[in-house]
């Protein structure tokens, strides 16, 4: 029997170190040494929808596990519209900021519509997983998006998926009240409930780690992250066309590096 367990974030009595792999949807994913590297284990992880693969078979194997699961999901990609980088399937595809804002917080849009075949398909997604698995899912991957536009999408998710703790995750905006708050980076500017991310940011030292662990310690989750997690290695090359050559010992270790942040506070 399926249960799912959402550990909301005012009354979470632990804190949860995990990986970063934003870019497990990818095709060449080893998802494999991915579960593997958990053992028996929580799973602590998240990934990106739609962005690196529509169909993302791993984060279906990973929800099938007979492990307990904790994840993190951002359902679409906004740094590829700020970068003029997105792909014909990203939903944000030639859109601005402006207008992205003002289609999205528009229901009947063809936008929102887009926006929301990405959650229905999530909603899929939860409602075949197996065991135990708290999830946290935001909207938006560092959304430009404005304020009413987000609170519109949130809604959207709260009705597809209310086991789920909803989350923002604003690109240099405050996050809405009511919701779990997610910042990126060596120092982000967090208070409880949070969830904390090194993405972007490459902790090049212990020192860098200890001081990431220091900074958010009242947050509920906290991610490790490395370039090698969004399948980078070189030049800027499409989420979906990237190789990703991550190895089991990579991930072994990356996890272990997540799991020691708490013994650096």
């Amino acid at each position: 029997m399926k249960i799912i367990l959402v550990l909301l974030a005012f009354i979470a009595t632990a804190q949860a170190q995990g990986v970063s792999y934003l870019g497990l949807c990818n095709k060449t994913w080893d998802c494999q040494a991915t579960v593997s590297s958990f053992g028996k284990h929580p799973i602590v992880t998240g990934w990106l929808e739609n962005s690196f693969g529509r169909e993302c078979p791993c984060a279906n194997q990973i929800l099938k596990t007979r492990n307990d699961k904790i994840i993190r999901v951002h359902l679409i990609n906004s740094p590829c519209m700020r970068n003029k980088r997105c792909q014909r399937h990203d939903v944000l595809y030639g859109h601005t900021k402006a207008s992205a804002s003002r289609l999205m917080a528009n229901q009947s849009s063809p936008l929102f519509r887009k926006y929301h075949q990405i959650v229905t398909r999530f909603k899929r997604r939860i409602e075949s997983s197996r065991g135990t698995v708290s999830c946290y899912v935001s909207p938006c991957l560092e959304c430009d998006l404005n304020g009413p536009a987000r609170k519109t999408m949130l809604d959207a998710l709260r009705a597809a998926v209310p086991s789920c703790v909803l989350v923002d995750n604003p690109h240099g905006q405050s996050c809405l009240p009511g919701y779990v708050c997610e910042g990126h980076g060596l120092k982000p500017n967090l208070h409880r409930p949070c969830i904390a991310d090194l993405d972007g940011t490459e902790a090049k030292s212990e020192v860098d780690l200890k001081a990431f662990a220091e900074h958010t310690k009242d947050c509920d989750i906290r991610f490790y992250w490395s370039a090698w997690m969004n399948c980078n290695f070189g030049g800027f090359v499409r989420p979906a066309d990237r190789v990703c050559r991550s190895s089991f010992s990579q991930m072994n270790s990356a996890r272990r590096t997540a799991w020691n942040l708490l013994s650096f506070q």
